[in-house]
C-alpha cells in the first residue's frame, strides 16, 4: 500500500481538479443531513468549500479506499455516503462491475452527479439509507467492496453493517470511515469487530478496515500511515 501511496500520491488529476473546484468554490446549498449531524455546520445554507474542507476525506484515504477497492473483485461496489463524489470518483477508477453510491442530500448529490457522469457503471441513489439500501441489497447475489461513510451513529452503522454482511464472502473488504469521530463510532467499531464473520482488522485512525478471509486466530492492527 505504501507503494501505491508513493506513486500516486498527487491523486488522479482529473478527480482532484474537481476536489480544487469544490474548495474553491462559491456556491452555497441547503443542508439536509439524514446522519448525525456536523460539529461545524448549523441550520441552513452551507458553503461548498466549506463542506470540502471540513468533511472532505483528505487525498491520502481517497487513495487508501481506491486500493482496497482494487484488492477485491470489485465486480459489485456500495459507496455509503456519496457527498460531493470524490471517493465516488476514485471508487469508480477501480470498479469492474457496478458501482451503488447512495446520498440522503439531493443538493450534494445533483453536484456530485455533474462529474460523475463519467461512469456509466455508476448508479447515484438518492433519499434516506435506511430506506434505498434495503432496496438495492435484494438484488444482489454479493458485495465485494463497501465504504461506509454515511450515517455516524451507533445503531445505523450497525444496523447498515448487519444487513451488508450475508452478501459478504471470503475476498470482500469493508472500509468504515470516522471510527474515531465519536463514542458512538468507537462503540460501533468496537462492536462489529468481534463479529465471527471476521477474519482481520486495520485500525488507520481516520478509517477502519475489515477482512473476511478465514483465519485460525483474528488478527486486529493499528496502523500510523
Amino acid at each position: 500500500m505504501k507503494t501505491y501511496l508513493r506513486q500516486n500520491r498527487k491523486g488522479d488529476t482529473s478527480i482532484e481538479s474537481i476536489r480544487y473546484g469544490y474548495l474553491h468554490s462559491n456556491l452555497k446549498v441547503k443542508s439536509t443531513d439524514l446522519g448525525a449531524g456536523s460539529r461545524w455546520f448549523g441550520k441552513g445554507k452551507r458553503s461548498v468549500s466549506k463542506i470540502m474542507r471540513r468533511i472532505g476525506t483528505p487525498l491520502k484515504f481517497s487513495l487508501i479506499y481506491s486500493f482496497l477497492c482494487k484488492q477485491t473483485p470489485a465486480a459489485i461496489v456500495l459507496d455509503l455516503g456519496t457527498s460531493l463524489g470524490v471517493n465516488t470518483a476514485y471508487l469508480g477508477r477501480q470498479v469492474r462491475g457496478k458501482l451503488y453510491s447512495f446520498e440522503g442530500d439531493p443538493e450534494l448529490l445533483a453536484l456530485a452527479g455533474k462529474h460523475l457522469s463519467q461512469f456509466p457503471q455508476l448508479q447515484l441513489i438518492e433519499g434516506d439509507l435506511d430506506l434505498t439500501l434495503p432496496e438495492v441489497l435484494k438484488d444482489l447475489s454479493s458485495v465485494d467492496f463497501v465504504l461506509m461513510d454515511a450515517n455516524h451513529q451507533y445503531e445505523p452503522t450497525l444496523t447498515y453493517f448487519d444487513a451488508i454482511l450475508p452478501k459478504l464472502h471470503d475476498k470482500s473488504i469493508v472500509v468504515i470511515a470516522d471510527i474515531h469521530w465519536s463514542g458512538e463510532m468507537k462503540m460501533a467499531w468496537e462492536k462489529i469487530k468481534t463479529r465471527p464473520e471476521i477474519g482481520s482488522t486495520i485500525d488507520f485512525f481516520d478509517c477502519g478496515v475489515l477482512f473476511f478471509q478465514p483465519a485460525t486466530f483474528k488478527s486486529h492492527f493499528v496502523l500510523e500511515i
